[in-house]
């Protein structure tokens, strides 16, 4: 067994960081980037979880990535056909297997196994996180950084030319913005670490850092022309400063200058929307349909990664094109067509533990950047899928980390009274806690 001494783990994790923030824009299956990060990132979490040394992991996490994996693996069980068949769409209930007494709950092995692998690793990356001592845990926030500066200068750059700027032939798919093959995962990665930047604005020394990366990724996301990524950039911008604001240390004049920031901002998001049609008829359509498979397959559903060869079954063929679905753009109707009602049990388990948590790290700003973090991601889920591209997935893990993280947990407030203290021409309500 190892002992876990020194930092390289955190080196060797940070660089995983940069690396799925370079390679892992691609959301398409078969990527053989996706295949080189994720072994990566074993390579890099192994050693951790076999040290000796480490942080006790919650018990909770434990119990629900133990029944994610299982729910998964499950599908790709062979089962008594008379168990599945009762319980799935007529459409998917003959020609299975030829002996005709057993049958798979997942309708393609290969793509479930495939989902497997994807979730195994960013479990396995979430232990070895969490499993650090926390001052590591907190210091990987600026890898985390450099892979988002990397993006966000790459699509300033894309975005200032003339042209639109696409790179052909670099990565295993084509790159239209930062380094991502989807827009609105670009913009995903840039809302993602607002509040991390906010949090540095407002509470380090690193506040002119920090402020002009906050204007370089609003700009940014206000070029992309996402919708949903610039809705959800003010979003992030205006929770972000009413969770720290309260708090700060930043004088009248900082806010101010916030307030003009998101000001502006807004007016830029008001153009986005007005440039593009709102409404959505093609996503509608998709959630609409895709309901409709659910209906039919809520007990066990279709299996992981099967949505494209699925939804066929239900798709009005008056909406046929020479594009298919490959995706539902709402991961939670997906996720519960292709694993049922167990998937939606789960997905429902981890918002409660996620609220519950953040009532419990209410008092730390840096564990509130990370739920901030996770809101977003989850709140933009309902209309994308960003969470199937590697850039996104590891910054979330990350921010799960933090919020479970044993060692990063602040200490119990015990508040005696309140007194008044005078900075300057400020005057702040300080609490009083006992040791």
């Amino acid at each position: 067994m190892l002992k876990l001494k020194g930092e390289w783990p955190k080196y060797l994790l940070g660089l995983a960081f940069i690396a799925a923030a370079l390679l892992g824009g691609g959301a398409a299956s078969g990527l053989w980037t996706d295949a080189l990060l994720q072994l990566f990132i074993l390579l890099a979490a192994t050693p951790i979880l076999a040290a000796r040394s480490g942080e006790a992991v919650d018990v909770r996490i434990f119990w629900l990535c133990g029944l994610v994996l299982a729910a998964i693996i499950v599908q790709m069980l062979p089962v008594s056909d008379a168990l599945v068949r009762p319980l799935r769409s007529e459409a998917f209930s003959s020609g299975r297997l030829t002996a005709g007494t057993l049958e798979f709950i997942s309708l393609g092995l290969g793509r479930t196994l495939e989902s497997l692998l994807y979730v195994a690793v960013l479990v396995i990356l979430l232990f070895a996180l969490l499993r650090l001592p926390g001052p590591q845990l907190h210091a990987l926030l600026p890898f985390l950084l450099a892979g988002v500066a990397c993006n966000a200068v790459a699509g300033f750059i894309q975005y200032s030319a003339s042209a639109r700027v696409t790179v052909e032939g670099l990565l295993p798919y084509t790159v239209t913005a930062g380094f991502f093959a989807n827009r609105n995962h670009f913009a995903s990665l840039l809302y993602e670490v607002l509040p991390f930047l906010l949090y540095l604005a407002t509470f380090t020394r690193m506040r002119p850092w920090a402020v002009a990366s906050i204007i370089l990724l609003l700009l940014d996301l206000l070029a992309t022309g996402s919708r949903a990524g610039a809705v959800i950039g003010l979003l992030a911008l205006v929770l972000s400063v009413a969770f720290f604001a309260s708090r700060s240390r930043a004088g009248v004049g900082s806010l101010v200058v916030l307030a003009a920031v998101a000001g502006i901002y807004g007016m830029g998001t008001w153009f986005v929307l007005e440039a593009r049609d709102f409404t959505d008829a093609t996503r509608a359509q998709l959630a609409a349909t895709t309901l409709q498979g659910i209906k039919q397959n809520w007990a066990l559903g279709v299996g992981y990664g099967n949505f494209p060869a699925a939804y066929q079954a239900y798709e009005d063929p008056s909406t046929i094109s020479e594009r298919y679905a490959n995706h539902a753009h709402n991961d939670y109707l997906q996720l519960i067509f292709e694993g049922g009602v167990m998937a939606g049990l789960l997905i429902a388990g981890y918002v409660a533990m996620i609220g519950r948590q953040l009532l419990r790290m209410r008092h730390s700003h840096f564990h509130k950047a990370a739920f901030l973090g996770v809101l977003f991601v989850l709140i933009h889920s309902v209309v994308d899928y960003p969470l199937r591209t590697m850039a996104i997935a590891v910054p979330f893990v990350y921010f799960n980390a933090i919020l479970f993280h044993g060692g990063l947990k602040p200490a119990g407030r015990h508040i005696k009274g309140v007194i008044e203290v005078t900075n300057g021409r400020r005057r702040r309500r300080v609490p009083v806690t006992a040791p």
